[in-house]
């Protein structure tokens, strides 16, 4: 079933959650939300071994930093959400992960992005 995305914005609003199209200040917290995803799940490649289950992304970021800052190479972690009808997918994968992870915290990410994209 579709949902006007308008009827959404006020209650994640509310919420706390950054809605999509809105940018997040800096040393703000801020999380992704999938339509219809009951959870989260946090993985390793190439093995698929789950590290984690989290009711919401923001919950995930604190795992995939730990991960990252114990030496593991942040391109073998994927998140996935899944549905309550088994559906699922992939929210990010790698340093992508890691910087909207970091971001997501309000921890400095700017050494992941690349030198042309960097704040000056």
């Amino acid at each position: 079933m579709r949902t006007k995305t308008s009827a959404l914005l006020p209650e994640r609003k509310r919420s706390g959650v950054t809605s999509a199209g809105h940018a997040a200040r800096p040393g703000q917290e801020f999380g992704i939300v999938i339509d219809g995803a009951e959870g989260y799940s946090l993985r390793l490649i190439p093995s698929d071994k789950i590290l984690g289950r989290f009711a919401t992304t923001r919950d995930a970021w604190r795992a995939v930093v730990a991960a990252t800052d114990e030496g593991g190479s942040p391109r073998l972690l994927v998140l996935d959400w899944y549905g309550a009808n088994g559906s699922g997918g992939r929210v990010s994968s790698g340093r992508t992960l890691e910087y909207l992870a970091r971001s997501g915290l309000g921890l400095p990410a700017d050494h992941l992005r690349s030198p042309d994209q960097r704040r000056r």
